[in-house]
């Protein structure tokens, strides 16, 4: 009885003990948060390597940064193409660096790029600062998708354009082909999705199940903050997380730290919502219901590339394979 009491007294005492160390970590981090910030942006910011920077405004008031990659010799036979990124992340997960960077790889090929970051992400901004918070996954879609792409054409002159889509920038433009008349979907001539998922079905146990039953939770996580605090480790500790966000076989720790200091942003609480609606619902509709997103995937009729990853449990192969089978282009491949 004497051994019990002892051991619980000291697991009591070492709990204790490191909710007291946790606690005061945590303390330091707040009072030297500005200090910590400047210096791993210091050893892990990242300069942009594009060539140019335009913005094109929405007709909500958003400026959409647009970060522009030259050929030195342009291919006057290859359509403009606009690099897209998805969810929580901005250009700079498409745009990292010369190494890694599809755009910069598609400029060396003769490829005038745009790599994009949307609304309340990278360098676009309001003209009202206090808008960031108002708007959807529908606001993207009906404003930012026919933004950017008129604006690369203006700028390049092109009559088309190719649109390369990465998870929710793949999404974004199924759901444009959704609501668009034929003679706006006429712009784009090809399209790639890079890990773009045709419905959240299948997400349930996933983080961002867990987090549309917690409500709370969702409000008190600051992203971008979070990531660019644990950037010097990130890369560093191995956990499940890390095979669901990239492949530590071929990507090295001091990528990964770029990457969670430059890329990483916050989701407007509108975007959050409709994620969340289509998670416990099941069903993909616009917010006035006019449009089921998942069924009209139907008019998708360009040609088109679906890439879907292995290990992907955010759009999973069955989740890309679902809109590939859907669209309804002549020209359509799924790897």
């Amino acid at each position: 009885m004497a051994t019990t009491f002892l051991i619980l007294l000291l697991f009591a005492l070492f709990a204790s003990t490191l909710a007291f160390i946790f606690t005061g970590v945590l303390i330091l981090i707040l009072l030297i948060h500005p200090l910590l910030l400047n210096w791993i942006g210091k050893l892990y910011g990242q300069e942009d390597i594009a060539d140019e920077v335009h913005f094109a405004k929405t007709k909500d008031g958003w400026n959409l940064a647009l970060h522009r990659h030259v050929p030195i010799q342009p291919n006057p036979q290859l359509a403009p193409v606009l690099v897209v990124h998805g969810i929580a992340t901005n250009k700079f997960v498409m745009d990292l660096d010369r190494r890694h960077s599809l755009p910069h790889y598609l400029k060396l090929r003769g490829y005038d790029v745009f790599a994009v970051s949307l609304r309340g992400c990278g360098r676009s901004y309001h003209e009202s600062p206090t808008c960031y918070e108002d708007f959807t996954f529908d606001d993207i879609v009906k404003y930012d998708v026919p933004a950017m792409i008129e604006k690369v054409k203006k700028i390049t002159g092109s009559d088309r354009i190719s649109y390369v889509g990465h998870s929710m920038g793949a999404m974004i433009l199924y759901s444009h082909f959704c609501i668009s008349e034929h003679k706006r979907c006429i712009d784009v001539a090809a399209f790639v999705s890079l890990g773009g998922p045709g419905n959240l079905n299948h997400i349930g146990i996933t983080l961002i199940g867990m987090l549309s039953r917690f409500p709370r939770a969702r409000k008190m996580l600051d992203l971008k903050f979070g990531a660019s605090i644990l950037a010097p480790l990130a890369g560093e500790l191995y956990t499940p997380i890390d095979e669901v966000l990239y492949n530590p076989n071929t990507t090295s720790s001091r990528t990964v730290k770029k990457f969670m200091k430059n890329a990483i942003e916050n989701v407007s609480d509108g975007v959050t919502e409709q994620f969340m609606h289509w998670i416990e619902t099941k069903r993909m509709h616009s917010l006035n219901g006019f449009y089921d997103y998942v069924q009209l995937q139907k008019k998708i009729s360009v040609p088109s590339l679906f890439i879907a990853g292995e290990k992907d449990v955010i759009a999973t192969p069955e989740s890309v394979r679902s809109v590939y089978e859907k669209a309804s282009s002549r020209k359509k491949n799924l790897e």
